[in-house]
């Protein structure tokens, strides 16, 4: 069973002699000790090791060797001594099976954000393999020409704000997903960077922002889109009707388009390629019409309706 695992959660508990001991759970081993032990630890998997998680309680004597081993790397919290000891490593360290990047800090200072930026472009600089980046704050984002993501092919933007001036990277031009979870997004920044990446084929906002129509026009004229994920509002919904080649397409609180019945209608008929159409609503204490405005469309169009859960609908094609 040890030579199963593929993850590794590496903790340090300073609560005394609580944290000596060592747990394992299915594919997944959370070492919670001092970091002496901790080392030996990695070291005894290491031949089978491919997924690394450091929060911010690691050490000077950690053996980042092991990173030049792993696939997929997340880094959260880190203080300013540890960014500074990472980039110490990474000058010699390779990265070549890095292929996913997960970076998460609390931290909005100039200076912590400098440095987490500069630690992010000596990666990209080493990750010549690198196909997933996940950032919390979009923040560090911001980089020079010659940093390197040609491979990166998703690009998940989790929290906080897209800025308010178009994004100041280089063009992505093999990206394929782009996930945006911010709470406000620059219509002018999203416009300027799917023009830039011809390839995606998904994308996926989680906010509510009414995009206008150049915007809208960018995102009709990627020739590879296929999947679409809006949260939308009564104003918004020309923001997902009238695209007409896509294979799925997610629309959240579609109870507010009760009086949009025959556009939705019209969308699912010309629509080629529609294999999965979802319904997605955010109230937990009552329907709003949601259910009944599914079934009425569901039968108009023939369909059979399968309720995935309370809250998620899906007309089967």
């Amino acid at each position: 069973m040890m030579r199963s695992i593929h993850k590794i959660c590496c903790r340090v508990n300073y609560c005394g002699n609580y944290g000596r001991y060592v747990r394992l759970c299915c594919d997944v081993l959370e070492v919670y000790s001092d970091t002496m032990q901790l080392e030996k630890v990695l070291e005894k998997f290491a031949s089978t090791l491919n997924k690394i998680r450091i929060d911010d309680n690691f050490e000077s004597y950690f053996n980042f060797e092991l990173l030049g081993k792993c696939t997929k790397l997340t880094y959260a919290g880190l203080r300013c001594r540890h960014i500074q000891l990472l980039e110490e490593f990474l000058k010699f360290l390779p990265l070549d099976n890095l292929e996913h990047l997960s970076i998460n800090y609390n931290q909005k200072s100039g200076d912590y954000r400098w440095r987490h930026r500069r630690l992010l472009g000596a990666v990209l600089e080493k990750a010549t393999k690198l196909n997933s980046l996940e950032l919390k704050f979009w923040q560090i984002l911001k980089l020079s020409p010659t940093d390197g993501m040609k491979t990166l092919k998703t690009l998940i933007l989790k929290s906080g704000e897209l800025p308010q001036q178009r994004f100041d990277i280089m063009k992505l031009q093999n990206l394929e997903i782009l996930v945006i979870m911010c709470t406000r997004v620059n219509a002018a920044s999203i416009t300027e960077l799917m023009r830039n990446c011809r390839k995606l084929h998904t994308v996926q906002f989680h906010s509510s922002n009414i995009f206008p129509e150049t915007t809208l026009n960018v995102m009709r004229s990627l020739p590879n889109l296929r999947h679409l994920h809006l949260k939308t509002n009564e104003s918004s919904y020309e923001s997902w009707y009238k695209f007409s080649n896509l294979e799925s397409i997610e629309i959240s609180q579609p109870e507010r388009f009760s009086s949009k019945r025959n556009q939705i209608i019209s969308f699912l008929q010309r629509s080629k390629y529609l294999k999965t159409y979802y319904f997605t609503h955010d109230s937990y204490d009552r329907d709003n019409g949601f259910s009944e405005l599914f079934h009425q469309i569901a039968s108009d169009m023939g369909r059979d309706v399968q309720q995935i859960t309370n809250r998620y609908y899906t007309i089967p094609f």
